[in-house]
């Protein structure tokens, strides 16, 4: 950001001064109309009454002399510092100001020497203090602004013209003069209430000008932020889940194959390990898609008692091993809403509550709420102290979990929980005594306002997985990493009739033309080494084959236009590190499907 937050007080006043100049001279300018009036009405008044006398005409020069030195001053000043680029404020040129009011408040100060007869007249004194008081009065607003103007225009003019009234020696000339000098005192002390008044005012509207810039820079550089951040998790999770990817791959091949060695428990860490940080990194991925608007939910009618079914399916057997009660309760019926990310809510609100629960047990709900279904997951653990609540949806927050220990969670999944509510427009809450236990609910629409369409989802489905068949599957596998290609074949080759492995488009196209009639499915990576991407890559082996083969794009990238291309060219985006099972359940559902779809032979 350019400028310290919040302004500095050298800055402030600087800006103010600036503001404050300009509005003496706009409003100088505004009353020169009505000081040519007054000064002709002022003259043209004793001429009538004494005559053309030369000290009137004297006078009369000098103050229009003095007027229109001051006119052309302030014209001056909006050449040199025009409106389009000052609107606000000029740096300079008060003195430009200053000089010519200072000589105006001589030559009112000079009139009763040079328009009261001489020997003095009781009532031209009084007629002529009439009208300097209600000059003074209609001119000491517009000087408002400018406090030295306010001495420099009432000092000279009360000093000279009351100096006239005393040498008069008459009592009433005494009166008139205190009465002239008490009303400029007055007048003075009009003019700085009102130009504190008025600063107060320009300060308040400098700062908050001043603070509204500042929040305009932040928030641009909150979304400048945002967009970096996707951008690094598109291109940096791809290096992060391609050697995850490919571990997870071996020691699912390690296990397979030493499932009697007693080298098995260390085998089976080594794949606890690797899903840990790719439990990680799909959290993240998540977070990515979520905030980059590729996550768009697809509203369909579920029937409640399917949705707690799963649930329990899920955590029954958990909480059995943690000697927890699992219990749900519902009210029969239906709701229309997004399943997958409904269930990826309650699931994560069960998870954290058997995770954090030592004792008691876990209470799933569905209640009706007016307008909403209150889906709630109570449970008896440990509660969260009233300090730590407002934070417990927040990125990385977790309580009581110093050491960042893996198996707690890493403090993602409630704020993911949090975005999704409001991609259902849902209302999220949550309640904790601590010592007791906690509650997290969230209130669903019976009715959303709006139906999307299907859209890219992050949950797993409310269905089972589709069952492992005894299919011989010939497939092909494209990735530019030979670590990828090896562990893939190593995983399918005993489980699949044949598993072609190219490390190029090329070599991929000369695999297709053999094996065109005999392929089943493609796997292809997205970022190849060659100028095409596996998009364009899974597009040129389809029109090779001759027919729109199942394919998967596998990748760590999780850019969400690349994502949208990809689904809009019907390939199933998996992303990686992809569990080896899902890999080819997906191939399994795709090739079924695309069976279905085969038009018999004529």
């Amino acid at each position: 950001m350019k400028n310290d937050f919040p302004p500095s007080s050298r800055s402030l006043d600087e800006a103010l001064r600036q503001r404050l100049l300009r509005q003496t001279f706009v409003l100088g300018r505004a009353t020169g109309p009505t000081a040519f009036v007054a000064a002709l009405m002022t003259w043209g008044i004793f001429c009538t009454l004494n005559g053309p006398q030369s000290a009137v005409l004297l006078w009369a020069g000098l103050i229009h002399g003095v007027q229109w030195g001051r006119w052309y001053f302030i014209r001056r000043n909006e050449r040199v510092y025009p409106e389009a680029r000052y609107a606000e404020g000029q740096p300079d040129g008060l003195h430009f100001y200053i000089a010519p009011l200072i000589l105006a408040s001589i030559v009112w100060g000079l009139a009763p020497w040079l328009l009261l007869p001489a020997g003095g007249d009781a009532l031209q004194s009084s007629i002529l203090v009439v009208i300097l008081f209600g000059m003074l009065a209609g001119s000491i607003p517009t000087l408002s602004p400018c406090r030295l103007g306010v001495i420099a225009w009432l000092m000279p003019l009360a000093s000279l013209a009351s100096a006239f009234l005393l040498l008069q020696g008459t009592q009433q000339g005494m009166l008139l003069a205190a009465f002239l000098v008490l009303f400029c005192a007055v007048m003075g002390k009009f003019a700085f209430v009102q130009n504190r008044l008025l600063t107060t005012g320009l300060r308040a509207q400098i700062e908050n000008a001043s603070l509204s810039e500042r929040l305009l820079v932040q928030s641009r550089d909150l979304e400048r932020l945002s967009r970096e951040r996707s951008r690094f998790f598109a291109s940096a999770s791809h290096d992060l889940r391609q050697p995850v990817h490919a571990l997870a791959l071996y020691a699912q091949v390690l296990q397979r194959d030493l499932a009697t060695h007693p080298s098995l428990p260390v085998v089976n860490r080594v794949i606890q390990a690797t899903e840990s940080v790719g439990s990680l990194l799909n959290l993240m991925l998540d977070i990515s898609k979520i905030d980059a608007g590729a996550v768009k939910p697809s509203f369909r009618r579920l029937p409640l008692d399917a949705l707690f079914e799963r649930l329990l399916h899920i955590y029954e057997s958990r909480a059995e091993a943690a000697g927890l009660d699992l219990r749900i309760h519902l009210v029969p019926g239906e709701i229309v809403t997004d399943g997958d990310l409904l269930l990826r809510i309650l699931s994560n609100f069960v998870d954290n509550a058997l995770k954090f629960c030592q004792g008691g047990g876990v209470l799933i709900s569905a209640q009706r709420r007016g307008e909403a279904i209150r889906f709630a997951v109570w449970d008896t653990g440990c509660g969260i102290s009233p300090e730590h609540q407002a934070q417990v949806f927040e990125e990385f927050f977790q309580v009581d979990n110093p050491q960042r220990d893996a198996s707690k969670g890493f403090g993602i999944g409630l704020s993911i929980v949090k975005r999704l509510t409001e991609l259902l427009g849902a209302r999220l809450g949550m309640r904790s005594v601590p010592g007791r236990g906690s509650v997290f609910w969230v209130d669903v629409p019976v009715q959303p306002v709006v139906l999307a369409t299907d859209g890219d989802l992050i949950a797993e489905p409310l269905v089972d997985a589709y069952p492992l068949a005894a299919r011989q599957l010939h497939l092909l596998l494209l990735d530019d990493d030979r670590q990828i290609c090896e562990a893939m074949r190593a995983w399918l080759q005993p489980l699949v009739a044949a598993i072609h492995v190219a490390g190029s488009v090329a070599e991929a196209r000369e695999i297709a033309l053999r094996e065109k009639d005999r392929l089943d499915a493609l796997v292809v990576d997205f970022r190849l080494a060659d100028r095409v991407d596996g998009i364009e890559a899974a597009a040129q082996l389809r029109a090779l084959v001759g027919r729109p083969l199942p394919t998967i794009l596998a990748t760590g990238d999780t850019d969400p236009e690349r994502v949208r291309a990809a689904c809009a060219d019907g390939l199933e985006v998996l992303f990686k590190p992809v569990s080896p099972r899902q890999l080819l359940q997906r191939i399994e559902v795709l090739c079924t499907a695309a069976r279905r779809h085969e038009v018999p032979p004529a």
